[in-house]
């Protein structure tokens, strides 16, 4: 039976966090606001072509806002597809000061039909600034099927959704905050968290003190809210009763652009990231610049172009791991739902049943999990998932740790 599960498993502690020798791991988690076709060609030719950086892009199925109107999208550049990967959608478009032309439902339905022509699957689903079809960001009526007034009366909610995202293959969802926190997927003490959330010990000191007597005293519960753990997902139940996994990305609201990606991604910044361990999405519009600057022939400044080749410099040196978003979140997801038998020798993967309802050999591939292990040779390991028997590639990395390839 695949479990339904309301709060994400924990790793087993003989698996490594990351593949082997990797400490830390980083995405791009990009939003295609404001990028205009000349630009995003010169994003991949940089990003994905000179430097070759392993990361997946977003989009927009359709751009109505007139205060755009040469901003790229789907239905206009088809050919975006077949450049580098895409594994996110910006919400179903931007409708944003498209005039009469609003969103319904139907729409949602004809792009679906679209994203199953073109063999579009995307996995990650970001809300979009304002959008009236959004899921937790501004504005939950995307998810809501009904919508009942003051009075009582329920109607059928024209802006729902929900739905066809999962069956378009969405299950991770922005859940619409920016922390400032580098590093998610580590345990931090609360007065760590705190200091790196407020950038001041005497606000750490106070914001934990607030915390914890709320906690005791059962009050301030919308304050605490807003202080989650430092988990890189969590698994959410929308009112429709349908379960997604959420996640949170880092930077800063007023650096989300392509010279604020620069300061994001400062060398310093990574090769902390790299000491301390821990993942980090990072939050950017790589098509949007500072409106004093678009008169420049160059979209990407030098100091952004200096941060993606020190990324990919450490990469290289597999000191930190980089890929798309949907790979990271299904790696994470499929790495805490292993369990390790070191007696018996067995590794067995389990169905978490919101991102996989079963764990097989294609599932699989592409990922790779390492195993802090001793005196147990590749040969003796028994590995299944939830059709029975997997045959990982095992390589022995040293006397301690052995890592499972599920190669393509």
């Amino acid at each position: 039976m695949v479990p339904h599960p309301t709060r994400a498993r924990t790793k087993d502690p003989a698996l490594r966090s990351y593949p082997f020798p990797y400490t830390a791991w980083l995405v791009l988690s990009n939003d295609p606001d404001n990028t205009l076709y000349a630009d995003w060609q010169e994003l991949d030719r940089v990003i994905w072509n000179e430097i070759g950086l392993p990361f997946a892009d977003s989009l927009f199925f359709r751009s109505y806002n007139k205060n755009l109107p040469d901003q790229v999208d789907l239905f206009g550049h088809p050919e975006i597809l077949n450049k580098h990967p895409h594994d996110t959608i910006h919400t179903w478009g931007d409708y944003l000061f498209g005039g009469s032309r609003g969103f319904e439902r139907d729409d949602a339905v004809r792009l679906v039909d679209q994203a199953k022509t073109l063999h579009f699957k995307p996995r990650v689903w970001v809300d979009h600034s304002t959008f009236a079809g959004n899921l937790l960001h501004h504005h939950p009526y995307g998810s809501m099927p009904e919508i009942n007034d003051a009075s009582g009366h329920k109607y059928p909610n024209p802006l729902y959704s929900l739905d066809l995202i999962q069956e378009i293959g969405v299950r991770y969802i922005w859940d619409g905050t920016i922390i400032p926190t580098l590093g998610q997927d580590r345990p931090l003490p609360w007065l760590t968290y705190h200091l790196e959330r407020t950038g001041s010990r005497k606000q750490a000191v106070v914001n934990l003190a607030k915390h914890k007597v709320g906690e005791v005293m059962g009050v301030g519960a919308g304050f605490r809210a807003q202080f989650k753990d430092n988990a890189a997902y969590r698994p959410h139940r929308f009112p429709d009763g349908r379960m997604f996994y959420t996640f949170q990305r880092h930077g800063q609201w007023q650096k989300a652009d392509i010279d604020g990606l620069g300061d994001i991604l400062a060398p310093s910044r990574i090769d902390r990231l790299i000491a301390t361990g821990g993942v980090c999405i990072a939050y950017t519009h790589l098509g949007k610049r500072p409106a004093g600057r678009m008169g420049d022939r160059q979209h990407i400044p030098n100091r952004t172009r200096q941060g993606l080749q020190h990324l990919r410099e450490r990469h290289i040196e597999r000191k930190v791991m980089l890929s798309p978003l949907s790979h990271l979140l299904d790696y994470l997801v499929l790495r805490d739902n292993i369990t390790v038998d070191l007696k018996n020798k067995g590794i067995l993967f389990h169905a978490d049943g919101i991102a996989f309802s079963s764990v097989d050999q294609k599932t699989l591939a592409g990922h790779t999990f390492s195993i802090r292990s001793q005196g147990i040779t590749p040969e003796q390991w028994v590995v299944k998932g939830t059709e029975g028997r997997l045959t990982p590639r095992i390589e022995q990395n040293d006397s301690r740790c052995a890592t499972l390839h599920f190669d393509l």
